[in-house]
């Protein structure tokens, strides 16, 4: 269905231009989208540390990136087109990341955008809300 890879320096533009088709409307009600502003956080999360790139049939279609923690995983910078959500990309994601957790024992946190539909998606995968606030929603699945 799909395959990953690391990203490469290559892929810079495609996970902004990314980033920007899967959120800018959350983004946008949350703080106002100013480009520049996101071209800036941008360039920081690339430099700490780049994402895996998820591909369909060789081509980009998102991104996702886990960050490993003595106490738990961070899942984070998941986005795919808006053409292949809907499509169980995400799903298969997410149970890979799920697998991952459960060798390792250690439950998974992240965190979406307030009014981002993806929180469906975590709620059915048995992530619970632990906090939120006006801009966040904070989520936790246990192990």
């Amino acid at each position: 269905m799909y395959t990953t890879r690391q990203a490469e320096n290559s892929d810079y533009e495609f996970l902004f231009e990314l980033k920007k088709s899967a959120e800018f409307e959350p983004i946008k009600a949350v703080f106002g989208w100013n480009e520049n502003v996101q071209r800036k956080i941008h360039r920081e999360e690339w430099d700490e540390e780049k994402p895996i790139i998820i591909e369909v049939d060789g081509v980009a279609v998102g991104s996702y990136l886990v960050q490993f923690h003595a106490e738990h995983l961070y899942f984070c910078r998941f986005f795919l087109l808006p053409k292949y959500q809907g499509k169980g990309i995400g799903s298969q994601v997410l149970k890979t990341v799920i697998e991952l957790a459960n060798q390792k024992s250690l439950p998974i946190k992240l965190s979406y955008l307030q009014g981002n539909r993806v929180g469906q998606l975590y709620k059915r995968f048995g992530f619970e809300v632990t906090g939120q606030d006006k801009e966040f929603v904070y989520m936790l699945k246990p192990c």
